[in-house]
């Protein structure tokens, strides 16, 4: 099978779903007003793998002379991990610089599984050969495959297994010689528009009481008994203009609900192994934490771009203390290219020999995208001003009766009123919408809380080196 076209994918989502928004069934997800505006930005990344600009990055020939993603692709040498950086590029170079979930980054995990076929074999030689079919259905049908991996929280005091309703966390409800069945949810983005999900287990504690919550498996997103439970759009009227970011890019939210789902034995990953889930939980951001980089680092540049269209409206680009605020945001933006740049430059390998980012500069980049976004927000915040708050609409910029009065109020010499207001508009899509707040939510806990990010950090540091070097000094043996 070829590249899917954009075509192709929306007709993909035709597939009997069941899907829930503002109190309503969806009958199209490809048509809803709410989902439509999601479902054409993948396909315009569908389409991206048909530009002979990009075609080469996107796709190549496998073993079996098909045409298959490089997505989905294991990376078995430096130039497939500088692949998958340049794929993400281009989505958010030719698509959009703020979008965060089409696939790239959430099938990593199964390169994690992938590459630890001596620890899933230990348990069941079926789990890695699963993963390594499905990886191998990915490539050629070219599907989104998007994650679930966020659990509702419950009595975040208690386990699991001790929660008042044992459903509250996803678990393994039977176990039948063709599969298992599970019950529960999870919390994912993109969800309702994706074709299926690698469903992975979140929680800290893995003792043997919560051994029913120890699963991870491949769901198609259409499967009978899982219902999608949608957030509502961010905005009422999607208005380009006025919701530059809104309208197009709302990625939603999704709760999953599986009322008793039927998982086929060739789409466990594992089940029932409190063990693995304990010792692979730590491995998942690998590779993931890539993707999560590059699109700090775009979303970076757009912080940028937009502090510089602000002051150069408002001929204030020349003060020392504006540039010292817009040199803040370039710092951030530089400081995770480097970080990007450094953590593939000084790759490492795996166990099997496949090769990822250096761990450590890779997690270190993770803990400093995610921990000073908001402070970056602030300082464009502050180069705005109050301007973003007080803006007027869309319809009122265009209301015959007020319009001279916005072409004058708004103009700033040869800058129009129309320009001026698009730039704040985007501003404050960057600073004060609920796409904005969302934005913020999304940078710090989509990688895992600071916390956890923190950890695995230390974990991955060379400590030793460094209580080396600090010994020598002491002058202890």
């Amino acid at each position: 099978m070829a590249l899917m076209t954009g075509k192709e994918y929306i007709a993909s989502l035709d597939d009997g779903r069941q899907v829930y928004i503002e109190g309503e069934k969806v009958e199209s997800v490809a048509e809803h007003p709410a989902l439509k505006p999601m479902v054409q930005t993948m396909a315009r990344i569908y389409d991206l793998q048909h530009d002979e600009r990009h075609r080469p990055v996107f796709g190549y020939i496998d073993a079996e002379g098909r045409e298959a993603s490089r997505i989905y692709k294991l990376p078995e040498t430096i130039d497939d991990l500088r692949n998958r950086r340049e794929i993400t590029q281009a989505v958010l170079q030719e698509v959009s610089p703020v979008i965060d979930r089409f696939g790239d980054e959430t099938v990593t995990p199964l390169f994690v599984m992938a590459d630890n076929q001596a620890l899933l074999d230990r348990y069941d030689p079926q789990y890695h050969r699963n993963v390594l079919g499905w990886l191998k259905k990915l490539q050629g049908n070219n599907w989104f495959l998007t994650s679930g991996n966020t659990d509702p929280k419950g009595d975040r005091s208690k386990q699991p297994y001790q929660q008042a309703d044992p459903d509250m966390f996803l678990r393994v409800v039977d176990e039948r010689d063709d599969g298992i069945v599970v019950r529960g949810a999870k919390y994912e983005t993109g969800a309702s528009y994706a074709h299926a999900a690698f469903v992975k287990p979140t929680v800290g504690q893995w003792l043997p009481e919560n051994r029913d919550y120890a699963v991870a498996c491949i769901v198609p997103l259409n499967s009978p008994n899982l219902r999608h439970i949608c957030r509502a759009p961010l905005v009422r009227e999607p208005d380009p203009v006025q919701w530059p970011l809104s309208s197009h890019f709302d990625e939603i939210d999704t709760l999953i609900v599986f009322d008793d789902v039927f998982i086929p034995r060739e789409n466990i990953i594992f089940s029932r192994q409190p063990e693995l889930a304990s010792q692979i939980r730590q491995d998942l951001h690998n590779w993931a934490a890539q993707g999560f980089l590059v699109r700090s680092l775009s979303k970076a540049e757009l912080l940028v771009g937009t502090a510089l269209l602000l002051t150069e409206q408002t001929r204030l680009e020349h003060l020392p203390p504006v540039r010292e605020k817009i040199a803040k945001l370039m710092e951030f933006r530089e400081t995770i290219h480097a970080f990007i740049m450094a953590a593939e430059a000084m790759h490492q390998h795996s166990r099997s020999g496949m090769v990822m980012p250096n761990q450590s500069i890779q997690n270190a980049g993770r803990v400093y995208a995610s921990t000073h976004y908001y402070q970056m927000v602030q300082i464009l915040r502050d180069l705005a001003g109050g301007s973003t708050v007080m803006l007027t609409d869309r319809k009122n910029a265009i209301h015959p009766d007020i319009r001279a009065d916005l072409e004058k109020y708004y103009r700033i010499n040869d800058v129009s009123a129309d320009a001026r207001m698009r730039v704040l508009n985007l501003a404050s899509e960057l600073t004060g919408t609920a796409f904005a707040g969302r934005m913020q939510a999304y940078q710090m806990f989509a990688e895992s809380p600071p916390m956890v990010q923190a950890m695995a950090l230390y974990n991955t540091f060379d400590k030793d080196r460094a209580r080396a070097c600090a010994s020598a000094m002491a002058g202890l043996s």
